[in-house]
């Protein structure tokens, strides 16, 4: 016997409670990326004037576009949306 069939009588083997855990996180995995990516088109949908109200730029949402799948778009849009932030605050008392 194999070390994936072995078990102790009555147990069922760990193995397919690992798979069934590994596709679960597999497809919530899938989804997240799906979920981002579908708020990414949203956001590239809107013009000009209304991403810079947000504090975006046509140039992050086309960046954003640009990672890979495995990389999340909205991250990167809400890191150069708070360093302007940030910029922005720092700029103003000095």
């Amino acid at each position: 016997m194999s070390a994936l069939t072995q078990s102790r009588k009555g147990e069922a083997p760990a193995f397919p409670g690992a798979l069934i855990e590994w596709l679960v996180r597999l497809a919530t995995r899938c989804a997240r990326v799906v979920s981002r990516r579908r708020m990414l088109g949203e956001l590239a949908r809107l013009d000009d004037r209304m991403l810079k109200d947000i504090g975006l730029f046509r140039g992050d949402i086309d960046a954003a576009e640009s990672l890979s799948l495995g990389r999340d778009p909205i991250a990167l849009l809400a890191s150069r949306r708070a360093a302007r932030s940030n910029a922005r605050s720092t700029n103003r008392y000095y």
